[in-house]
């Protein structure tokens, strides 16, 4: 069985400049970019423009939209996943309009279109420092137990976390391969 590990940022906010998810981003995929067998992709969420689910519609009941069917491929390529993310409540990969009404973020986006891209993989989560960032872990945590996902524990020092990261992506290959996920 072969060691390579493809590994996605998946980057919410944005790799636009100035945004501070976007340099994050750029400095964890240079991290994993030197290690030896490891392929990295960065992946903008909110730039692939996935839409709003349907309210009581499951995705497979609704027609693919165009931005699902090119995001999807790049998601199901992956053995694991780095979510970076702000911390502020506002900013919350959750999203929540000004009214405070709650509106899918570009991750919950993500994992109702794409879910199965998500089932028994490991991501690890990086959480910029400041107020709500226990917060925002935990409700990350939480959403990604939802969709099958597997968070690594480490979150304090990037590379603890990918190494992690990428001992959890090669386990959790080789028991897909042996037996598929059947939940």
């Amino acid at each position: 069985m072969s060691t390579d590990v493809t590994l996605r940022l998946t980057v919410l906010g944005g790799l636009g400049p100035g945004r501070a998810a976007g340099a994050e981003a750029r400095r964890l995929a240079g991290l994993a970019g030197r290690r030896a067998r490891l392929e990295v992709d960065l992946i903008d969420l909110a730039a692939a423009c996935l839409p709003e689910p349907c309210p009581g519609v499951l995705p497979g009941d609704a027609p693919e939209p165009p931005a699902v069917r090119e995001l999807r491929p790049w998601l199901d390529a992956a053995d694991g996943f780095v979510v970076v993310a702000p911390a502020a409540a506002r900013q919350h990969p959750a999203g929540q309009s000004p009214a405070g009404q709650h509106s899918a973020g570009p991750l919950q986006r993500a994992l109702v279109w794409c879910a199965e891209a998500f089932k028994a993989r490991p991501v690890a989560l990086h959480v910029r420092a400041g107020e709500g960032t226990a917060r925002a872990l935990r409700t990350l945590r939480a959403d990604l137990a939802e969709a099958h996902a597997l968070t690594v524990h480490e979150t304090d020092c990037p590379d603890h976390a990918l190494d992690e990261l990428i001992w959890w992506a090669r386990a959790l290959r080789t028991a897909r391969a042996r037996t598929p996920y059947p939940f």
